[in-house]
């Protein structure tokens, strides 16, 4: 999701161990410090290193990914902020159970798991409330963006065109007719996560965020 961050304000570097690695430092490295400020709330360096680690994202095609994971997770607090003014559904025991056990597969199972959590200084109630937030945004957004506009036959094909490389069975390009429901379940879809970027754009624009830099 593209994001414009309503201000940039340049501070010193901030230490800090509530939410940062705990590993051997070598010398001149920083346990932890803000990265940004998001009306009110703050992410960290390590918050950006968890989400990485845990897969709770997917991994940016950069060198740092850093920045791109950030802006990221600036956007995702402005959407948190935005599901706190409603009603929206708690997930239940099994819902978490589930997207956990998801995350523990991720990883390569449950000593790798632990190895994580033991690395970002996340404990399994820190991971669940992640989860739990991130459950909670999507019910919000299902709810805000049930679907898109049907995309005409035209526009169908297009799509089909243009990422013909993606339909095939067995090596063998499929042809429009038999991938025509698929190629507009996808339209669909991006044109549904088009619309909640473009939301999610205005609420950087209309926000409070600050970018710290070293």
């Amino acid at each position: 999701m593209a994001v414009r961050l309503t201000r940039v304000v340049l501070l010193c570097a901030v230490m800090s161990a509530t939410l940062g690695f705990r590993q051997p430092l070598g010398p001149g490295d920083l346990l932890d410090r803000i990265l940004a400020v998001v009306e009110g709330q703050v992410i960290m360096l390590s918050d950006v290193r968890a989400f990485l680690e845990l897969r709770l994202i997917e991994r940016p095609d950069a060198s740092d990914p850093t920045a791109l994971v950030l802006t990221a997770l600036v956007e995702r607090q402005l959407i948190l902020d935005e599901v706190a003014r409603y009603v929206v559904d708690e997930p239940s025991t099994a819902e978490l159970d589930a997207r956990l056990a998801l995350v523990v597969a991720r990883i390569g199972g449950p000593d790798a798991f632990e190895q994580v959590l033991q690395v970002v200084g996340f404990t399994a109630d820190d991971l669940r409330q992640v989860l739990r937030e991130d459950l909670r945004i999507e019910r919000y957004l299902a709810r805000r963006f049930p679907s898109a506009r049907q995309p005409t036959e035209d526009e169908v094909a297009a799509y089909f065109l243009e990422h013909i490389e993606e339909f095939q069975t067995d090596g063998v390009p499929q042809s429009f007719e038999v991938a025509r429901d698929d190629a507009q379940r996808r339209l669909s879809a991006q044109l549904r996560q088009e619309l909640i970027d473009d939301w999610t754009a205005g609420l950087s624009r209309r926000a409070d965020v600050f970018l710290v830099t070293p």
